[in-house]
């Protein structure tokens, strides 16, 4: 493991930890999608949370915003507790958006 990753908490990829953190990147009081992992057919989504937890779930999942409807490299759909759909879309790593 390199300096760089163990200074961030050991993580595997040490842009995405670094980025993960700047509000410029991805607002860091509410919910957001951090990424999806794994094969067609058993992605997760990693989400962080406005807490800072980041949580994961596989599509047909309960997590904590609600069920996981649908997960792919374009975002995650999740039903909420109101019944209503929402698309968490990953946020563009490295670009300025409005506000930040």
């Amino acid at each position: 493991m390199s300096d760089t990753s163990s200074a961030l908490g050991g993580a595997p990829n040490a842009f995405v930890a670094q980025e993960a953190t700047k509000r410029a990147v991805m607002p860091l009081d509410e919910a957001a999608l951090v990424g999806v992992a794994g094969p067609e057919g058993a992605m997760r989504a990693l989400i962080r949370m406005g807490d800072g937890a980041v949580i994961s779930g596989m599509e047909g999942e309960r997590i904590a915003l609600g069920r996981l409807i649908e997960v792919s490299p374009a975002g995650a759909v999740l039903e909420l507790a109101n019944g209503n759909a929402t698309f968490l879309r990953p946020y563009p790593w490295g670009l300025d958006l409005p506000g930040g």
